[in-house]
């Protein structure tokens, strides 16, 4: 994995602390968050790329939903942080278009 820039990471918790600020707890989501730290890139001048669509995908053997495959041929990792998906960096065996 590449380093990423400390001033992208100090735009980016400068977003979070903002929406954190602005935004009623009750109402706070990770999409919500995203979306600002995102609108933060953007107008500090970094690019957002989207990543290929062609990228190999395969279907999680617990989820069953199609997850992007690793460099080392595993199911990318998924679901909540602190919760991942037992399917993630299970061997890929069933690569599927994007």
């Amino acid at each position: 994995m590449t380093g990423i820039p400390a001033a992208v990471v100090a735009v980016i918790a400068a977003a979070l602390d903002d929406y954190r600020l602005t935004t009623p707890e009750q109402t706070q989501t990770p999409h919500g968050a995203a979306e600002r730290a995102a609108e933060y890139l953007a107008s500090s001048g970094w690019d957002i790329h989207a990543p290929q669509q062609d990228r190999p995908r395969a279907a999680c053997p617990h989820c069953t939903i199609h997850h992007l495959i690793t460099q080392t041929g595993r199911i990318r990792r998924h679901g909540p942080h602190a919760n991942p998906c037992p399917g993630s960096g299970t061997p890929a065996t069933q690569p599927a278009a994007a």
